[in-house]
């Protein structure tokens, strides 16, 4: 569009997952800026021409959402941009305050409040009559001591957090005891009841109130108690017409209660059956583990083109998601033991081009490491292109088993191992 090179998107948050709004923005013609912390901001202003400002966040308080509002206030009154967007969890908040204070496109102030308490979220899905776990908010773990030894396994998690922190399948009285001694002073906490069921997520782009694009994603975790999600499978479920369109059916349902406006839903659910989703939780950002990367592989567009569409209140072009071109995939190496990490060989990976397209190791020599409790623990990551779903599946096996992880001598086995 001719007029691109004269607008500007203020970008909250530029990590390394959000790096294809800036290729997007690149492409598209226009002006960025960033808020991000100084050392962030000094691995992408070389690389990127299409950066023009930039306000700094502390690096030590930069997991923290009330560190994002101010900088973000600060650039948005000095560039006066035409759109604002924000990338992850500790972003959201204050994206959406900027968003409103400047009139523009944006999920909402409900629905970003919302999504960053889980509490909350149980409260409207339940006043909107959505499927949702049998759940408890507590101040304190051992005020519902009897709720929920009356309906083990539970799930206790806490109210804000992201990547499986915290997180933990509870399934008898003994580690309910356990957990209790351990987290009881935490402070609020959810208990939910344990739903049996496939992991999903749902990636949905709305614009208005409408929403445009759905894609299915299917998920491979570590299991019980923690639940590390180690492989993601995009445009799952072209086979499966009943678990598409009950997705797509909780989807909308769930757009609709937050009131959410504009942007990325990001729904996480179980699957009972094909046609028995149940709510996990939501987020109104970017996705996180290279989903967003992988959707657009896997329905053959830009998705993050997309959402800087979405943001400037254009309705972008994209296909409906449930004819998916390719599989695509991102895979996640957990530590076979407990220890210091002497050695990670990923060169079996580097040699799987182009079905390999991206992969890096997360941690290096030196870092004590565990099998996965959340998200931080895990050692490497690979984003997988392939034809099919099956083949998809198969690389993602073979990399796991052709990775060499070396620990030093004080190392300890994983449990069952």
């Amino acid at each position: 569009m001719a007029d691109d090179t004269q607008r500007t998107i203020l970008l909250v948050g530029a990590g390394v997952m959000a790096e294809g709004y800036l290729h997007a923005a690149q492409d598209l013609g226009l002006r960025v800026g960033v808020v991000e912390t100084p050392a962030r901001h000094a691995k992408l202003v070389d690389r990127f021409p299409c950066l023009v400002d930039f306000e700094p966040v502390d690096e030590a308080a930069a997991g923290r959402d009330e560190s994002w509002l101010a900088p973000a206030t600060t650039l948005a009154a000095r560039l006066g941009p035409d759109a604002v967007w924000g990338f992850a969890e500790p972003h959201v908040l204050a994206t959406a305050m900027v968003q409103h204070r400047l009139g523009l496109p944006g999920p909402g102030l409900d629905a970003a409040t919302v999504s960053r308490n889980k509490a909350l979220q149980r409260a409207e899905f339940g006043r909107t009559g959505l499927p949702q776990p049998a759940h408890r908010h507590t101040r304190r773990l051992s005020e519902a001591t009897d709720w929920a030894l009356a309906r083990l396994p539970v799930v206790v998690k806490p109210v804000s957090s992201q990547g499986s922190q915290g997180v933990e399948r509870i399934g008898t009285p003994d580690a309910w005891a356990d957990a209790v001694a351990r987290r009881d002073a935490e402070g609020p906490l959810l208990v939910e009841q344990y739903v049996e069921g496939q992991e999903y997520s749902v990636e949905a782009l709305v614009h208005r109130g409408r929403v445009l694009f759905t894609n299915l994603t299917r998920k491979e975790t570590t299991g019980p108690p923690h639940f590390v999600e180690l492989l993601h499978e995009a445009g799952h479920g072209a086979d499966r017409p009943a678990l598409r369109k009950a997705a797509d059916e909780l989807c909308r349902g769930v757009v609709a209660a937050l009131g959410m406006v504009t942007g990325i839903a990001h729904l996480e659910f179980r699957a009972v059956s094909d046609d028995q989703p149940v709510i996990m939780e939501v987020a109104v950002r970017t996705p996180g583990d290279h989903i967003m990367e992988l959707v657009g592989r896997a329905h053959g567009f830009d998705a993050f083109a997309a959402c800087l569409r979405l943001a400037l209140d254009e309705e972008p072009a994209v296909p409906d998601g449930h004819g998916p071109v390719r599989s695509a995939g991102s895979l996640f190496l957990s530590s076979p033991g407990t220890g210091t990490l002497a050695a990670l060989d990923l060169s079996a990976w580097a040699a799987r081009s182009p079905e390999v397209a991206r992969h890096d190791a997360r941690l290096a020599p030196g870092a004590r490491v565990r099998p996965a409790e959340d998200s931080g623990d895990r050692l490497a990551w690979a984003v997988l292109d392939c034809a099919t779903p099956d083949r998809m599946r198969a690389l993602a096996r073979e990399l796991a088993a052709g990775a060499v992880v070396e620990l030093t001598g004080d190392a300890e086995p994983a449990p069952g191992a």
